[in-house]
């Protein structure tokens, strides 16, 4: 069983609030309870907005990670969706490769049941499904 960790961004708040590790199995409660609309009104009546409602988790194990964003307004949002992970890149025209171990691609405007779908291939570590979606 892989270990997780997450941490959150509140609008509001210049500082990525640290949760530290949690279980697989607790990782849909927080995404499905986490107070998207909230905070999306929350960014919407102020001034000083340093990020949107976003959810980070990782996978300690492989280091593949989700950062899920919330944009739009209050009442009707979609989710940017960002896969992290250790790639290896060619560079020189292929001539050469590096491991790059934070490569990161996006997917955006995501609905919620994609993002769900999303969240449960990180959780249940399926790479290729990823892999193939984040192309």
């Amino acid at each position: 069983m892989s270990e997780f960790r997450y941490s959150i961004c509140e609008p509001t708040n210049p500082t990525i609030i640290e949760k530290g590790k949690i279980d697989s199995s607790a990782i849909m409660k927080i995404l499905e309870e986490f107070p998207w609309r909230l905070l999306l009104e929350e960014a919407e009546n102020s001034k000083n907005i340093y990020y949107s409602p976003s959810l980070e988790i990782e996978n300690l194990d492989n280091k593949n990670g989700l950062a899920i964003s919330a944009v739009g307004n209050p009442d009707k949002y979609d989710f940017y969706v960002f896969f992290k992970r250790p790639k290896i890149q060619k560079t020189w025209f292929g001539l050469s490769e590096k491991l790059n171990k934070n490569y990161t691609s996006e997917l955006l405007d995501q609905s919620k049941e994609k993002t769900i779908e999303i969240v449960k291939a990180l959780i249940d570590n399926n790479l290729s499904f990823l892999e193939h979606k984040f192309h």
